[in-house]
């Protein structure tokens, strides 16, 4: 067998899916979660080749390990939703692509799907999709306000505080605002139920100190964050950007594929790979515990949930301070504070002949990115090409 960079194989295992080829997509994803058996980039393709290939259950499997690890991974939600809406449970469809649109808030395509979703649930489209505070929070996080930022997530936690995605938002709001006791804590809080939390692991890296006393901890964290990123063995300065590291510091073999299938070790589910525990399902829609899969069943996800959880201590923590305020730029926009819970429901705007008068306001060019736009967007990833492909396909 040739030797290929991984980075160069998985660019390949993504063009094998755009062609099609999905069998053989997913014998090179099986053949390098035997080198690599906790690879994020390889969960992400193999659960979209699964899609394509209609595999729903593997699909379900593969990126429901990956939403241990990036509870608010966009590809993933994206599949479960188109997952959920052909298994026709459209109250999930809807939660895994608000789940998306959160995550990409100015993405043309999942706005589009979500309009369709609300309509087919509601009988008529939305003209458009309202910002949730989710989503407000990442937009927050772009323009470095991290105090608004802190104050929206809290405002999602209190309502819903097993929404892992905004607990890993939120450690690294703190981590980025310099309130390290904070995201030392949460991440602590995170890793005692999800171990291999990708960022609550790298933001330990980052933070704890290469001494004697902190040094095995460090190690305990590096490890697991080269497990799911290789490169990050060999990058230079943070652990959150690899992309220093060369392409040819992590190779292995290549399959030489002639049509058999991969198949995976008996234990690769509950000792190699991302292990699905019974402690929790972080950012998965209510049905995917109520109305479990066998898969799910067999490993006991959702049975015996624990009752605490790292939001206890936060809820304590986290009151909503008085002067975390919408700044001047977006209350002229038209920002106000909420005056009550997010209803996770469509919303229909107000009639466009009314507020005729409203000035339009001055935002600034990183909050002007946010905004929709009526042309095809240029910065949609490769799974918007699938997922579009999947619904022209269903209808």
């Amino acid at each position: 067998m040739a030797r290929v960079a991984l980075r160069i194989y998985t660019q390949e295992i993504e063009a094998l899916i755009g062609q099609g080829h999905t069998d053989e997509a997913i014998a090179h994803c099986r053949h390098i979660l035997k080198t690599f058996p906790k690879h994020l980039e390889t969960y992400r393709l193999l659960g979209k080749a699964y899609l394509e290939a209609r595999r729903y259950n593997e699909s379900i499997d593969i990126l429901g390990r990956l939403l241990m690890a990036v509870p608010d991974d966009f590809s993933a939600h994206v599949c479960l939703s188109i997952i959920r809406d052909e298994e026709n449970k459209l109250d999930d469809a809807i939660w895994h692509m608000e789940r998306a649109f959160e995550v990409q808030p100015s993405n043309s395509a999942v706005q589009g799907e979500l309009q369709r979703l609300y309509g087919k649930r509601d009988g008529m489209q939305p003209p458009k999709i309202r910002m949730t505070r989710g989503a407000l929070a990442r937009i927050y996080m772009q323009g470095e306000l991290y105090p608004q930022s802190i104050a929206e997530i809290r405002g999602v936690l209190t309502e819903d505080p097993q929404r892992a995605d905004m607990q890993v938002l939120l450690a690294n709001a703190y981590f980025k605002s310099g309130q390290n006791s904070d995201a030392t804590d949460l991440c602590n809080q995170l890793l005692k139920r999800y171990p291999y939390a990708f960022d609550a692991n790298r933001i330990m890296v980052d933070l704890l100190p290469t001494t004697t006393g902190a040094l095995e901890s460090t190690q305990v964290y590096r490890m697991r964050v080269g497990e799911m990123d290789p490169y990050s063995n060999f990058s230079t300065g943070s652990t959150f950007d690899t992309s220093n590291a060369p392409d040819a510091s992590i190779n292995l073999e290549k399959l030489e594929y002639h049509g058999e299938e991969v198949q995976l070790e008996n234990n690769w589910g509950s000792a190699l790979g991302i292990e699905l525990t019974s402690t929790a399902v972080p950012a998965m829609s209510s049905s995917l515990v109520s109305d479990q899969p066998d898969w799910l069943k067999e490993v006991g996800i959702g049975t015996d949930i624990e009752n605490q959880t790292p939001q206890d201590k936060l809820t304590a923590d986290s009151e909503i301070q008085q002067n975390d305020e919408i700044p001047d730029f977006l209350r002229a926009a038209g920002w106000g504070e909420s005056t009550g819970p997010e209803q996770p429901t469509s919303i229909f705007d107000e009639d466009p002949t009314e507020n005729t008068n409203l000035v339009a306001a001055d935002l600034p060019d990183w909050l002007k990115g946010q905004a929709p736009s009526n042309e095809p967007d240029t910065m949609l990833s490769q799974t918007e090409n699938f997922s579009r492909a999947c619904y022209k396909r269903r209808t």
